[in-house]
């Protein structure tokens, strides 16, 4: 806030000598006319006054508008930085309130006396149905010019603000109409679709700011993808202390939803100070919405070189049809599904978007599932029968396995886009790595699984790895590639369809594992997950074909150019 004050500042110095400036010149011109009419200067004379004013007043518009591109460029800065603000900050929310519930249940069991497991599938399903349906709507909205990237966001975000209170302030009292578990399926679907929109909405909004190069839009990607390791961590990081200190479970439990409205408010704020700045004059003010919605009917039927029709999307740095960050007109040829339709080689690129994600996630969900069979095998079910303990030692595991996993995303960040030992790591030879490292794991705990129950420390690090190796590998790269691979016309949308993709991946996981462990055994379904790994990498190998990101800028709402897919 500082920095734009100061540029404020400076810039108000600068206009106020050069209005100043061009009244000096005028004064001057003016005084010397006086002078000729009394000296009787001749008119060759009086031409050379003129053009020698005109000549002064050009080179003072010239600086002026200098100094109006430089407030142009710092605006662009600024306003850049606060997408990627935003859409980390976003990301941040979605993976806090998705994971939270995991820790509130058992608690809840504890607060209502219950121990369903039909409830707590219910609650968990709700999330994963409005999650797909989410990550669809919200990618079509991000794709409709009127509202854009950021105020498909916005929508999203909202929603998710409301379900996370509307989750913690639930009544247990037993005089609502639905008990406890089926206000919490409600609230719970609710937030997962606006978690779900968030997905497509953060990864392109981060992606198409500026005139960046392609590996400044891959890092950028990446970064805001790992702030789901953040909020990952942030739930067992919070719980454990509340656990400890807080003596009513019944608060315990809300605090934990209800902080997930945190990140929803803090946007606000952040959304409320670039309004200011705009009103104030730190930065330079967006664009009449009037005027570009005017301009947009206007430009509905653009004829383009070949003769086509098309519509005009509007990805201009304006705060009521944010799609980007600078005034670029693109043109639509063939209408929304039209778009999808005409994108090139859509199938080859579903396969590796949303194929990929949807194996992964039947791994990484699924396998969720057995983080309590493993931590029992490896240290024994634990003596304490004291309902408190039994939940805090549940919290202490989670932020134990969530540590091995966490430094994953940190290393992809820094490593992804970049040469190490002579080999570029673009996302598609890091996916590869990834499940390649899943394959191995996996298939080393399905074959040893009996003998490494009398090493309790190496089984739950081998365990620990597996997402160690989701998050550096394909629990990124399927974040990243839609945002990079597809078109702008459609890129939120088939980034959301890849989304909804894994979600049902993510189901799939969630209903097939357990059954399959209880009738073949836990090793078996080890093996199994190599397997799917195995699949999985060779989908990755036929059809992502992204090459290295190069040094070039590019157009912030063009898709990776024909030279980097293979």
């Amino acid at each position: 806030m500082t920095d734009l004050l100061q540029l404020g500042n400076t810039v108000d110095n600068l206009q106020q000598p050069l209005l100043a400036s061009k009244d000096c010149v005028l004064d001057r011109w003016i005084m010397a006319l006086q002078e000729e009419e009394q000296l009787g200067i001749e008119a060759n004379d009086e031409d050379s006054i003129l053009s020698n004013t005109i000549r002064e007043l050009d080179g003072l518009d010239r600086v002026q508008d200098s100094t109006n591109v430089s407030m142009s460029l710092e605006s662009n800065h600024w306003y850049s930085n606060d997408m990627l603000i935003i859409a980390m900050l976003s990301n941040f929310s979605t993976s806090y309130n998705v994971v939270n519930i995991s820790l509130v249940l058992p608690i809840l069991q504890q607060v209502t006396n219950t121990s369903s497991t039909k409830d707590a599938a219910s609650v968990a399903s709700s999330l994963l149905a409005g999650m797909m349906f989410g990550q669809v709507f919200g990618g079509a909205l991000g794709d409709y010019p009127r509202l854009g990237r950021l105020g498909a966001l916005r929508l999203v975000m909202c929603l998710q603000l409301v379900a996370s209170l509307g989750s913690a302030f639930v009544d247990t009292s037993g005089t609502a109409i639905l008990d406890v578990y089926d206000q919490l399926t409600l609230w719970r679907f609710l937030l997962g679709v606006g978690a779900g929109g968030v997905y497509p909405l953060a990864a392109v909004l981060s992606a198409e700011q500026g005139e960046s190069t392609d590996a400044e839009s891959l890092h950028r990607v990446v970064l805001t993808f790992s702030m789901q390791g953040v909020g990952f961590l942030t739930v067992p990081l919070l719980t454990v202390p509340l656990l400890y200190t807080v003596s009513n479970l019944n608060t315990v439990w809300r605090i934990i939803l209800g902080l997930g409205s945190l990140p929803g408010f803090a946007l606000l704020l952040l959304q409320w100070h670039w309004y200011r700045k705009q009103q104030t004059g730190e930065i330079l003010p967006a664009s009449d919405p009037e005027q570009d919605a005017a301009f947009g009917q206007e430009s509905s039927a653009l004829q383009d070189s070949d003769g086509e029709v098309g519509t005009c999307l509007d990805s201009g740095p304006n705060l009521e049809n944010d799609s980007g960050s600078e005034s670029t007109q693109i043109v639509i040829r063939h209408g929304w599904l039209g778009s999808i339709r005409h994108e090139d080689h859509l199938f080859s690129k579903l396969m590796g978007t949303a194929g990929a994600w949807f194996l992964f996630d039947v791994l990484f969900y699924g396998n969720t599932l057995f983080q309590p069979i493993v931590l029992e095998a490896a240290f024994g079910t634990p003596e304490t029968s004291n309902a408190r303990q039994l939940l805090q030692r549940t919290a202490l595991n989670s932020l134990f396995l969530t540590s091995i996993a966490f430094p994953g995303y940190a290393i992809a960040d820094l490593v992804m886009g970049k040469k190490t030992l002579g080999v570029t790591q673009t996302p598609r030879y890091v996916m590869m790595q990834g499940f390649t490292a899943m394959f191995l794991l996996y298939l080393t705990i399905g074959v040893f699984w009996r003998g490494l129950k009398h090493y309790p420390v190496v089984l739950v690090t081998l365990y620990g790895l597996t997402f160690f190796f989701a998050n550096y590998g394909p629990n990124t790269t399927t974040f990243v590639l839609p945002s990079l691979v597809y078109s702008v016309e459609c890129r939120s949308t088939l980034n959301g369809i890849s989304a909804a993709a894994g979600k049902l991946g993510a189901w799939t996981g969630a209903t097939l594992f357990a059954p399959a462990a209880s009738r073949y055994g836990n090793a078996t379904v080890m093996i199994m997950c190599a397997v799917v790994s195995v699949v999985a990498l060779a989908l990755t190998k036929l059809f992502v074909k992204v090459k290295a990101p190069h040094g070039h800028h590019h157009a912030n709402h063009s898709a990776i150019s024909p030279e980097e897919i293979q």
